[in-house]
């Protein structure tokens, strides 16, 4: 029975670990990361806007301060991402989605640079429009693992809760059987002890 019971312990010092873990898991590689997607989106956004604007005005002069404080956020999150435990889906689709920030940094320094001489620049915006497209939808892949990691470790959770809910069962099962067992060896030997005769002189 002590050695039951220690295994017992053993076995729920270990499920705590990993529900701790889990939790962890869910808080710092899940819902943060699903923040920094949301982020990362609605500077896309916002860039996205800002050029579209500047070409419906056919005037990009306040484009480089603007998107210059869009691409130090986007860093900034990017840097933190990558601290995250990536599964390796999500690794592929994150570095894909850096590349596409990388093509599009490229083509917004091009439609600067044209936009200042006086060139044509709707070339430039197909590309612009390609390339924020493939960003999106590579912000819309990694939003999906979020969801189907996050499901998964809150399935993990339960199997470790049921596994230790199962544990506890046997562990009050065998102490119910260990005391109906005490009872009955306790009433076996008064029932012999009542057998015997008594002594006359103790009379």
């Amino acid at each position: 029975m002590l050695v039951l019971v220690l295994a017992k312990n053993m076995m729920d010092s270990k499920n705590v670990t990993k529900l701790g873990t889990s939790f962890a898991t869910v808080y710092e590689d899940r819902l943060l990361v699903e923040s920094y997607i949301y982020q990362l989106s609605g500077h896309l956004y916002q860039k996205k806007m800002m050029i579209e604007a500047g070409f419906h005005a056919q005037d990009f002069s306040v484009l480089p301060e603007k998107l210059k404080q869009n691409n130090a956020a986007i860093s900034g999150l990017l840097v933190e991402y990558g601290k995250t435990q990536l599964t390796k889906e999500e690794a592929v689709y994150f570095r894909s989605f850096k590349h596409n920030l990388a093509k599009l940094r490229g083509l917004e320094s091009q439609l600067m640079l044209l936009s200042a001489n006086g060139q044509e620049t709707v070339q430039i915006k197909s590309l612009l429009d390609k390339q924020y497209e493939g960003a999106s939808e590579h912000l819309n892949r990694l939003s999906h693992i979020q969801v189907a990691e996050g499901k998964r470790l809150n399935e993990q959770s339960k199997q470790i809760i049921a596994g230790s809910a199962i544990l506890t069962q046997f562990e009050l099962i065998l102490v119910i059987a260990i005391g109906v067992m005490i009872q009955m060896l306790v009433f076996a030997s008064k029932s012999k002890l009542s057998k015997f005769p008594q002594n006359p002189m103790l009379n």
